[in-house]
């Protein structure tokens, strides 16, 4: 019976494992924005768990604490450490760590910054992937008719007929479809959707795939008509599902989970401009050449209800029990654990952030000290995985949506990251070939061949093809054009 009853915890562990795991990478990718919102409905979906009082500061820290908080402002060679206090078996608090700001200091504002149109934003991503030249083309041309709030309008025949008349590729719609396959496949999610249905199914497949995410896709690839019309009554008796959790789903996967009009956090062509609040200050000490890391605490600190954590402790400790009882003790303990699994996941969370944070700065110290982006190394998201002992994919999680307040401006962690190009970053062969650009004479526009030579000649190795990619992501027209224009 006791191996029974060790084998029944032992699954239950790993259970909780690997729900901890995935609700960390899914977390881990949310801003800060989105992880308000998150948090409230993990709040009101968890009865053992809510929000710190205001008896402490905004960040959970009592106030006597805030000068010892200052002192833990870290270098890029400090050693990153997790702070707690408290009981670590009843959770009763913790504090985020990492932070050396006060509730007196100056509260930051969202921050307007300039970032990519739609366009290039998605023209900058197919430049990582490996297409053949005609991808490319089919893809340009699909990018190029996508609208600014995200959607595909014209058909896959009209596409090709463009491709096929305007660029000299004979094309058809099918090939259109396979490309388009790929375009929707990138950020952000619902991107180059024909309709809104499209949209919807195109955000929900990128989930992680739980009994309601799958329930919301089921609603909205197959009753979308019924849903729009709200009709849950007539929807719960087809499903056989209850109506209350019906509602539940589609609140909270649908409504709240999903962007009706994915290209809308684009700045368009006249206005490139977004309101972003930065997860991160370094700053900079100019006398010691000191860099310090701090990760900002937007989100709400945590903590298990004192009333959970007493019942608890009181069934740990109780004897034989009823029916009933045991019923109950079950319902407190599997609330007891969800609830200090998500916030050991927060936790976990701001360490990864900060940790990652802190390796970038590690491996491009000079762009911090300089700003020029010259100065940015090759640096690839395993790089960092490795220093941080992560993999990957959490990395890629990690920089999605999150950005730097620095001294002289607000950046995206993304934009650290570009490929080892002959011992060079991507940012220096796009700032060598806009100058080539800018120097050649109008009347003669250097061709993407020549402007391929010209970069071998200053010891970047690269293909034709990659030359042309490079000048699409900079909006750098074709030498033909270029010609036109000046005359």
């Amino acid at each position: 019976m006791a191996k029974q009853g060790l084998t029944q915890e032992q699954k239950q562990t790993q259970r909780l494992a690997l729900e901890q795991q995935r609700m960390l990478g899914l977390v881990l990718e949310k801003s800060d924005a989105e992880m308000a919102e998150f948090i409230d409905n993990k709040v009101n979906e968890i009865q053992a768990l809510e929000k710190k009082s205001d008896e402490n500061d905004e960040f959970g820290n009592n106030a006597s604490d805030n000068d010892n908080e200052r002192e833990n402002s870290r270098t890029p060679a400090d050693e990153v450490n997790s702070e707690t206090n408290g009981d670590d078996d009843t959770m009763a608090w913790y504090r985020y760590f990492a932070n050396n700001r006060s509730r007196d200091d100056e509260y930051y504002a969202p921050t307007a910054v300039s970032e990519k149109t739609l366009q290039e934003y998605l023209l900058d991503q197919l430049g990582e992937l490996e297409l053949d030249e005609t991808q490319q083309i089919i893809a340009r041309a699909i990018v190029g008719n996508i609208e600014d709030n995200g959607y595909l309008r014209r058909s896959s025949t009209e596409i090709a007929d463009d491709v096929t008349f305007n660029d000299g590729y004979v094309v058809d719609a099918n090939q259109v479809d396979e490309v388009l396959k790929i375009v929707q496949s990138l950020d952000p999610p619902g991107i180059g959707a024909r309709d809104l249905r499209e949209c919807m199914l195109l955000q929900l497949k990128r989930k992680p795939q739980t009994p309601d995410v799958g329930l919301a896709v089921q609603l909205v690839e197959s009753y979308f008509d019924e849903l729009a019309s709200m009709k849950f009554d007539a929807l719960s008796r087809r499903l056989g599902v209850d109506t209350q959790h019906l509602n539940d789903v589609f609140r909270r996967e649908i409504r709240r989970g999903l962007n009706p009009f994915p290209g809308n956090a684009f700045g368009s062509h006249n206005d490139n401009s977004q309101q972003v609040t930065p997860d991160f200050d370094v700053e900079i000490d100019e006398d010691s050449g000191r860099l310090t890391v701090t990760l900002r605490n937007n989100i709400p600190a945590l903590q298990i209800s004192e009333s959970y954590a007493m019942m608890n402790e009181r069934y740990k400790q109780a004897g034989t029990l009823s029916v009933k009882e045991t019923k109950e003790k079950k319902q407190i303990q599997d609330a007891y654990q969800r609830a200090s699994m998500f916030i050991e996941v927060l936790k976990q969370r701001q360490e990864t952030l900060f940790n990652t944070m802190s390796a970038i700065v590690k491996c491009q110290p000079d762009f911090f000290m300089s700003g020029d982006e010259r100065d940015l190394k090759p640096l690839g998201q395993q790089q960092i995985a490795d220093m941080i002992g992560k993999d990957v994919s959490v990395v890629s999680r990690a920089v999605s949506n999150k950005y730097v307040q620095l001294p002289w401006g607000v950046k995206s962690l993304k934009s650290f990251f570009s490929e080892d190009i002959n011992g060079a970053s991507r940012h220096e062969v796009y700032d060598d070939l806009k100058k080539l650009v800018e120097a050649e004479d109008k009347a003669h526009p250097l061709s993407d061949d020549a402007l391929c030579e010209r970069l071998k000649e200053m010891g970047y190795k690269l293909e034709r093809r990659t030359v042309a990619k490079y000048r699409d992501v900079l909006n750098i027209p074709s030498s033909t054009v270029r010609r036109k224009m000046a005359k």
